[in-house]
């Protein structure tokens, strides 16, 4: 397993377990205890939260099953959680709507740390970008959170290149990730800007819905059916057994720092993801799945 490290006393796992179906597939106790297990055999120690996930019950089956009962476990992985985004529930009307401001801030991640089992988070994203944000009042907040202890560092999640520099100019800590989505069918943040910034900042990118939420597997569309073509033909000429290692060795190739987030509670997804780190595709075949996966040739 490669490591990148990520801020002073901060270090991911290349590859990193994401959790947002734990709680829709019922990853609960024993389950989720041996997935965790498995992560750190193969030395995944990151693992991705949100509120939403579950409406914070993700986050409370990988509490139980891995901090309550195992806290020395917590020096030995790093928790990234999210907020802001509310998802439409009973109580508020079944609105979908996003709250940044200081009060809710707190509100979710003294949830977040409860559920956890645990009295800090490693990083905390903003979730979404959100045209009501106070970005002065919020990184006051967040600023606030890490003074506290509680948050030991921020990042930004699906984040612009002038959203993130606007929440940059007012928070006093650093931000030290954007998650954002990379995968071969989306490649819009290689050329609006979002790659540059990261690399300009020098920070990685946690990357989201590596393999598309699972179009490549089952493709609907035509841009889905030409790109899961040519990972065929690719898997086939670098002799790997499926197109998901040469979807991560896509993204991994970029200049950037990437780091994918496995969405998927199968492990195998996972080890994918791990056995993809020595795959390098040359500059040819990385350009013919961009000119693939956008309909048109390289000008």
């Amino acid at each position: 397993m490669e490591y990148v490290d990520v801020a002073e006393g901060l270090r991911f796992s290349k590859v990193i377990a994401g959790t947002m179906r734990a709680a829709r597939e019922d990853l609960s106790g024993k389950k989720m205890a041996d997935f965790v297990d498995q992560c750190l055999n193969t030395g995944v120690t990151t693992f991705d939260h949100a509120d939403i996930y579950g409406y914070f019950e993700s986050s409370r089956l990988f509490g139980e099953a891995v901090l309550k009962d195992h806290p020395s476990l917590r020096d030995q992985i790093q928790i990234v959680t999210k907020f802001n985004i509310i998802l439409p529930r009973e109580e508020n009307g079944y609105a979908h709507y996003y709250d940044s401001s200081v009060q809710h801030l707190n509100e979710s991640l003294n949830k977040s740390l409860e559920v956890l089992h645990t009295d800090y988070v490693d990083v905390l994203l903003i979730h979404r970008l959100d045209p009501l944000l106070n970005p002065k009042e919020l990184a006051e907040g967040l600023d606030e959170l890490v003074r506290q202890g509680k948050v030991r560092h921020i990042g930004i999640s699906n984040a612009s290149y002038t959203y993130f520099e606007m929440v940059s100019k007012y928070a006093k800590t650093p931000l030290v990730t954007n998650q954002i989505e990379v995968n071969p069918l989306y490649t819009d943040t290689f050329f609006d800007g979002t790659m540059d910034s990261v690399l300009i900042h020098d920070i990685p990118v946690m990357a989201w819905s590596p393999l598309a939420g699972g179009a490549l597997f089952h493709p609907k569309t035509g841009q889905q059916f030409r790109v899961r073509e040519i990972l065929e033909q690719m898997a086939k000429k670098y002799e790997v057994d499926s197109i998901d290692k040469i979807a991560y060795a896509f993204i991994n190739k970029l200049p950037a720092t990437v780091c994918p987030v496995v969405g998927s509670t199968k492990f195998e997804r996972l080890q994918s993801a791990i056995d993809a780190q020595n795959i390098q595709l040359t500059n040819k075949d990385w350009f013919k799945i961009l000119e693939v996966s956008r309909g048109r040739e390289v000008l």
